[in-house]
């Protein structure tokens, strides 16, 4: 997967601008405040439907403007041509659109545009909250999957409705036999979806282990082993994990289990006024040779790992569904030592298009892939340097 080029307008303080992009690597350069950063998370917005940075729509549009408009051409693998486009406005509306067709919800680009980002805040996926490694794994593995997509976002609306009802409860809102009847209702359904997204996360997690074993062996040249496991919230996931260590989850007798467990606690959940317990709560190990590095790995241990797993992650879509998808690099490399930045361009450039935004021209001296375009970035204002380069 490539992107040709786009057309950005009132994007941060980017300046209005057409850019056309190499298929292999694209350098954009520039001083910390210039506008390198912006122009990725532009190029990124329609892979989530929404900023990596922020939430809100009006801290995405210039000062000057009332609204911002971005659209892309991209080069599918099948070799066709996707126009991707998406507009907000400070009255909080927002668009998108596919070849021209309107998108009404963000779960349907998942897996449209497929990007991979990595930015110093990388490294909290390692050492970050345990929402950060869920949404690792979930959003991963709804590329590939949208029967898990359907799951998981049906499990995020029931419990929301269960959280609402709670705290209906709790401020005598409504009435407590009638709501007992209702938690049921909500718990059993919650239940089906649970068993689809816990097993879909302990699939994903087998699938990542092996190529986060083999990037970081390529990037550290030695043979720790990396490894991703799934740690559940629930007990009856747990005992049908230590069950069946080999073999997939039995969905529908797992569902009867969660519900059970679901069920036994809803006294307590009625007085806490929250739901206690549920794959909302899961979390992921990351272990270099048994270590677990979320306690005891190093700043250098922890950054290496989380490079090797989100490399991991394009390498697991590509076994699903032979896409490789973007890889947008911000200021990375100056995290890395000389020897980790040198393997880490070889190894993406060698299959992806690649963006790099980076202020030091010693993180990119000397690296010359075969197809390179760059440019210097002043003010929001791009200017083509291929021929400067360090």
């Amino acid at each position: 997967m490539r992107i040709l080029s786009a057309t950005v307008n009132g994007f941060r303080n980017l300046k209005e601008t057409s850019l056309t992009f190499s298929p292999g690597v694209n350098l954009v350069l520039g001083r910390n405040g210039e506008g390198k950063t912006n122009l990725l998370e532009a190029l990124n917005y329609l892979a989530l439907g929404r900023s990596h940075r922020s939430s809100k729509s009006d801290d995405l549009i210039n000062f000057t403007a009332e609204a911002l408009h971005v659209s892309l051409e991209v080069e599918e693998e099948s070799g066709s041509v996707l126009s991707c486009e998406f507009g907000l406005e400070r009255s909080g509306s927002r668009r998108f659109r596919l070849d021209g067709e309107a998108v009404r919800r963000r779960a349907d680009l998942v897996g449209r545009l497929v990007t991979v980002f990595f930015n110093p805040d990388s490294i909290r996926l390692v050492r970050g909250a345990p929402q950060r490694r869920r949404h690792f794994t979930d959003h991963g593995l709804s590329e590939f999957d949208p029967l898990f997509l359907s799951h998981l976002t049906a499990l995020q609306r029931v419990t929301r409705q269960k959280t609402g009802l709670l705290r209906d409860l709790k401020k005598g809102m409504t009435n407590p036999a009638e709501a007992r009847r209702e938690l049921e209702s909500w718990n059993r359904e919650l239940s089906v979806h649970a068993a689809e997204v816990c097993s879909g996360r302990r699939e994903y997690a087998d699938l990542l282990t092996p190529f986060s074993y083999s990037n970081h062996k390529l990037l550290t040249d030695n043979e720790l082993r990396l490894s991703f496991s799934y740690c559940p919230n629930l007990e009856c996931v747990k005992s049908h994990l230590k069950n069946d260590p080999e073999k997939p989850f039995q969905k529908e007798r797992l569902a009867a289990d969660i519900f059970t467990e679901i069920d036994y606690i809803m006294d307590s959940e009625i007085r806490r006024c929250r739901p206690l317990i549920g794959p909302q709560l899961d979390d992921f190990e990351v272990l270099l040779n048994g270590v677990d590095l979320r306690v005891f790995g190093s700043q250098g241990e922890t950054r290496t790992a989380a490079i090797a797993m989100i490399l991991a992650r394009s390498d697991v879509l590509y076994q699903k569904r032979n896409i490789r998808p973007v890889l947008f690099f911000d200021d990375i490399f100056s995290e890395l030592d000389r020897h980790r930045t040198r393997r880490l361009q070889e190894m993406s450039s060698r299959h992806h298009q690649v963006f790099v935004a980076t202020a030091r021209a010693d993180d990119i001296a000397n690296w010359r892939p075969e197809e390179i375009k760059a440019w210097n970035v002043q003010e929001g204002v791009f200017t083509e340097a291929t021929d400067e380069l360090p």
